[in-house]
C-alpha cells in the first residue's frame, strides 16, 4: 500500500528525511537553483553543477535531471547574518542516494483569476433558458439544500489550476519511474534558506490545499499497480523490475542479494512511502492542520480508490456477488459506524425484486445484495445520502450475447460497487458528519436454461412492467429495483453508479462521466464536486421527447429505446423509478476503467462523490 509520512522540519532535523530514503526529488525553478545547491557541500555542489551544464538544465518547467551516487548534503549549517558575517558548516554528510532536480512552472501556483467553478455551470448561470434555472445555484445560492462549501477551505480552490498541476505530477512521476527510480522511499522537501522559506515550491504547495493534493493523488495514482496472481516468481517481466531496481533494493539494504530476483513485483510498486519535510517555522497552527487534513483526506480517498481498482480487476471466478457480500460485511466489522445488512434471495423475492433477480437468474451464484448503513454521531435520524453501485460480476450480456474479444473486460462491470465500498471506507475513515446507505447491486449475468430471455415482461418491484428487449441491458434492470427499494429510507438524494452504457464512451470517451439527473441542485452539486476534485462529469437531458422512445405496446416501459441515444434512453428508464426523490445517475462506462485495456480500473468517480460527501457534511456541520 502507498503511504505518505508528514515531518515538520527544521535545519537541524531536516535531514533525518533522508536516512532512508531511495530519492530525493527536489522542486525547482529557475530562480531558486543557487539557494536550494547552498544545502550542498562544495565538492558536490561543484559536480551538481556541472551536470547541469552537461544537461542544459535551468530549471524550466518540465526539465530534470538525475544525479545519483551523492554523499554530500549538509546535517546542520548557520546561515550568514549581518551581525557574525560567519558561516559555520559542520562537515557532516548523510547519505542522499539519488536527486531528482524537477522544474515546475511556479507562477501556476500563484494564479488566482482562473475560474473557480466549472465552464458548464458558468454557462448556465448566464442562461435565460427557464429551464435551465438555478442549475448553478450550489455555488451561488446560500439557501440550496445543497450549498455546503466551506469558506475557510473552498474559497480558494482553482478547478483548473488544480488539473494543470495534476498534469504536472502525472509527468513528474511518470518520469520517476521511466528513470527506473521506484516510488517506494521518495522524499521531496523544502530546501529553501531561512531567510526565503516561502518561496520553496514545496512549502508554497503544502500551503494551498489543492495543490498538496495534487502532489498526493499523482503520486498515489503512479504508483499504484495490481499484485495480481502471479506463482512464478522468477518470470522475465520479475526479473526486468528486479534489475532495474537493483540499485534501490542495495541502497536500502532491505533485501538479501540471493533474494534479490524471488520477489514478487508487488513488493516494489504497492509498499512505496512518500516523505514529506516542510519547514516548520513557515506554517502557523491553522495551516500544520490544513495541511495535516489534507494528507489525511487524500490517504482516505486512495485507500478507497486502491480497494475498489483491486476489486475491479479482480477475475469474475474469485470476485462473485458472495464475494462482494463478504467484503461489505467485512467494511461494517471494520468500523463501528457502518453497519450491514445481506438481503438474500429469499429476501429479494419477497420483495418482488423480479428485475434483480432476472439478471442472476442465469448464474450459478444465488443473488444477493448488501445494504450498508454509515450513521455519523448525532445525525441517527436525519435523511441519507443513497448510493447504489451496479456490481455485475460478470457480463455475458446473457442470451443477447456480447462480441467474444472484448468479452473478457467485462469483469469491470462491477466497478460501480466497488466504488460504494470505497466511498463509505473514506467516509467512516474521516469520520464526515453524514448519513450514507451504500446498496451493493450484485449480480453475475450468465446464461443457462433459466436465463431470462428478449421479449420476457418482468413485473419490477415497483410494480411497472418492464418488456425486455436486450439482456445486455442488464444494469438498469439492477438498479431500477435498488432505485425503487431504496425510497423506503426516505433518502436526501440517491445517487447510482453504474458502467451502464457503450454509447456514453462513444459521447465523452474516457474523460468524463456521463450525468443524469431529475433534480437541477443536485446536478450542480456534482458537477461543482467533479470539478473541485478533477473528476470531473457531464449533464445529459432527461427531456420528455427522449421518454418515447422506451414506449412497450406490451408494458410500461421497454428496457432498451428504438432509435435513441442510448446512454439517455438508460438513463430515462432509471428515472421512471426515482420519481418523487432527488436523484442522480452517474454512467461511469467511460471513466471507471479503459475499455479493451486489461487493469485498467481507475477508481473513478470516488473523488467526485467524495468531493460532494465532503461538501455536504460540512454543512450539516452548521
Amino acid at each position: 500500500m502507498i503511504k505518505t509520512n508528514l515531518i515538520w522540519a527544521d535545519e537541524s532535523n531536516k535531514v533525518e528525511t533522508l536516512d532512508d530514503s531511495d530519492c530525493l526529488l527536489i522542486l525547482t525553478t529557475p530562480t531558486l537553483l543557487a539557494s536550494q545547491l547552498f544545502h550542498f557541500s562544495t565538492p558536490a555542489k561543484t559536480y551538481i553543477e556541472q551536470v547541469f551544464d552537461d544537461e542544459n538544465f535551468a530549471g524550466n518547467k518540465g526539465q530534470c535531471v538525475f544525479v545519483q551516487g551523492l554523499k554530500a548534503f549538509k546535517t546542520n549549517y548557520i546561515p550568514d547574518t549581518e551581525n557574525s558575517g560567519q558561516n559555520e558548516i559542520r562537515q557532516q554528510l548523510a547519505d542522499v542516494k539519488r536527486v531528482l532536480f524537477y522544474g515546475v512552472d511556479f507562477a501556476v501556483f500563484e494564479a488566482s483569476d482562473a475560474p473557480n467553478v466549472s465552464s458548464r455551470a458558468s454557462t448556465l448561470s448566464k442562461t435565460n433558458d427557464p429551464s435551465m434555472v438555478n442549475r448553478s445555484s450550489y455555488a451561488s445560492d446560500s439557501n440550496s439544500a445543497f450549498n455546503s462549501k466551506s469558506t475557510s477551505d473552498l474559497n480558494q480552490t482553482n478547478a483548473p489550476a488544480f488539473r494543470y498541476v495534476e498534469q504536472q505530477f502525472d509527468a513528474l512521476f511518470k518520469k520517476l519511474k521511466s528513470m527506473s527510480v521506484t516510488l517506494e522511499k521518495l522524499s521531496l522537501m523544502a530546501l529553501s534558506t531561512s531567510e526565503t522559506p516561502s518561496s520553496d515550491p514545496v512549502n508554497f504547495v503544502a500551503s494551498h490545499s489543492q495543490f498538496l493534493s495534487a502532489l498526493l493523488r499523482s503520486y498515489f495514482k503512479q504508483g499504484y499497480h495490481f499484485k495480481g496472481y502471479k506463482t512464478n516468481k522468477t518470470s522475465e517481466l520479475d526479473n526486468r523490475i528486479c534489475d532495474a531496481n537493483s540499485d534501490a533494493i542495495s541502497a536500502t539494504g532491505s533485501s538479501t542479494d540471493k533474494e534479490k530476483n524471488n520477489v514478487e513485483i508487488s513488493e516494489y510498486n504497492n509498499n512505496g512511502r512518500l516523505s514529506l519535510a516542510l519547514d516548520a517555522n513557515h506554517f502557523n497552527n491553522a495551516q500544520k492542520r490544513l495541511v495535516s487534513h489534507t494528507m489525511r483526506y487524500e490517504t482516505a480517498l486512495n485507500d478507497a480508490m486502491t480497494w475498489a481498482k483491486d476489486l475491479a480487476h479482480m477475475p469474475a471466478n474469485l470476485c462473485t456477488p458472495d464475494y462482494l457480500a463478504e467484503q461489505a460485511q467485512q467494511l461494517a466489522q471494520t468500523f463501528s459506524t457502518v453497519s450491514c445488512d445481506i438481503l438474500n434471495e429469499g429476501t429479494l423475492k419477497q420483495l418482488g425484486m423480479n428485475g434483480y433477480l432476472a439478471v442472476n437468474a442465469g448464474s450459478q451464484f444465488a443473488a444477493s445484495m448488501p445494504v450498508l448503513r454509515y450513521t455519523a454521531n448525532g445525525l441517527e435520524n436525519a435523511p441519507p445520502v443513497v448510493l447504489i453501485g451496479k456490481g455485475v460480476t460478470f457480463d455475458s450480456g446473457g442470451i443477447t450475447l456480447k462480441r467474444s474479444p472484448d468479452m473478457r473486460h467485462m469483469i469491470y462491470d462491477m466497478a460501480g460497487a466497488g466504488c460504494v465500498l470505497g466511498v463509505i471506507q473514506a467516509v467512516a475513515t474521516l469520520g464526515l458528519n453524514i448519513n450514507i446507505i451504500g446498496i451493493v447491486a450484485s449480480a453475475d449475468n450468465a446464461i443457462d436454461g433459466k436465463a431470462y430471455r428478449p421479449g420476457d415482461i418482468i413485473t419490477m418491484h415497483s410494480g411497472k412492467t418492464v418488456e425486455v428487449m436486450s439482456t445486455d441491458a442488464e444494469g438498469r434492470m439492477l438498479m431500477a429495483d435498488a432505485i425503487s427499494y431504496a425510497k423506503q429510507f426516505s433518502p436526501s438524494v440517491i445517487i447510482d453508479i453504474a458502467t451502464l452504457t457503450g454509447a456514453t464512451i462513444s459521447a465523452l470517451g474516457h474523460k468524463a462521466t456521463a450525468l443524469f439527473s431529475n433534480a437541477p441542485a443536485l446536478e450542480s452539486a456534482l458537477i461543482e464536486a467533479g470539478e473541485l476534485a478533477n473528476d470531473r462529469c457531464w449533464p445529459f437531458p432527461l427531456w420528455p421527447e427522449y421518454q418515447d422512445a422506451i414506449t412497450s405496446q406490451h408494458a410500461d416501459m421497454m428496457n432498451t429505446g428504438i432509435n435513441s441515444p442510448g446512454a439517455i434512453s438508460a438513463g430515462c428508464f432509471l428515472s421512471r423509478f426515482a420519481e418523487g426523490t432527488p436523484w442522480a445517475h452517474l454512467d461511469v462506462a467511460g471513466t471507471a476503467f479503459t475499455y479493451t485495456k486489461s487493469l485498467s480500473a481507475t477508481g473513478r468517480p470516488i473523488p467526485l462523490l467524495l468531493s460532494y460527501l465532503s461538501r455536504c457534511a460540512i454543512k450539516n456541520k452548521r
